[in-house]
């Protein structure tokens, strides 16, 4: 939806109009830097850079694929080792702190993780009985929150699937930091780099005049 609403203002704007000079250089540049920033590619499209336009719309479109993908599968694989931790465990699913998954990745049953908050309770309140008790009753899981792997291979499966999962959303946020920065790229090179035909172009670089190197010269 937001591709096809992008492509029709690009084309819009690209179309030439009664009067041309009502549309002038700088603020078709504009346009395109803010059409780039929502949609790669679409600012070089109406620059008139069709290759390198082209090339970004190509590669953010498979961005969000590889988004999609990877988020979708995450999510199904967490919820699959839920489901086995209900099964084999007896996990209450209704809990939804994400620290109990994890604690149910690290313990074979609920009384050795509440052994350990125990000690936690006695190591922070060491002359406090009550405190104790009451960090001990707000951090344990007792009651139909407690859980009990059937076996060994059983919690192996369940941490073997939501470390698949974690994985697979990793890769997600690794495709979202790329999704930013292709449109950054987009915007860098409508701002500096594109030009319509016909027109100089705004970044150059030439020989150095006095000492031997290279100069970037920009034209505003």
């Amino acid at each position: 939806m937001l591709y096809a609403l992008v492509l029709a203002v690009v084309s819009l704007t690209g179309m030439p109009k009664g009067d041309s000079s009502i549309v002038t250089p700088r603020s078709r540049r504009g346009t395109a830097i803010l059409a780039s920033a929502a949609l790669p590619g679409s600012g070089q499209l109406l620059m008139g850079t069709r290759r390198r336009g082209e090339a970004l719309l190509w590669l953010d479109g498979s961005l969000w694929v590889l988004w999609t993908g990877f988020s979708s599968y995450g999510r199904a694989r967490e919820q699959d080792s839920r489901l086995l931790a209900a099964r084999d465990a007896g996990a209450d699913l209704t809990i939804r702190t994400p620290g109990y998954y994890k604690a149910l990745e690290r313990y074979d049953n609920a009384g050795l993780y509440n052994e350990d908050v125990r000690r936690e309770a006695r190591d922070l309140y060491p002359n406090d009985p009550a405190a104790q008790h009451r960090y001990y009753e707000s951090h344990g899981y007792f009651g139909s929150s407690a859980w009990d792997w059937s076996s060994d291979s059983a919690r192996y499966h369940y941490w073997r699937t939501r470390k698949s999962g974690r994985t697979a959303l990793l890769r997600a946020q690794f495709a979202t930091g790329a999704l930013v920065l292709n449109r950054l790229a987009s915007v860098v090179d409508c701002a500096f780099f594109c030009q319509e035909p016909g027109r100089v172009p705004r970044v150059e670089f030439q020989p150095g005049d006095v000492e031997p190197g290279i100069k970037v010269c920009f034209r505003f």
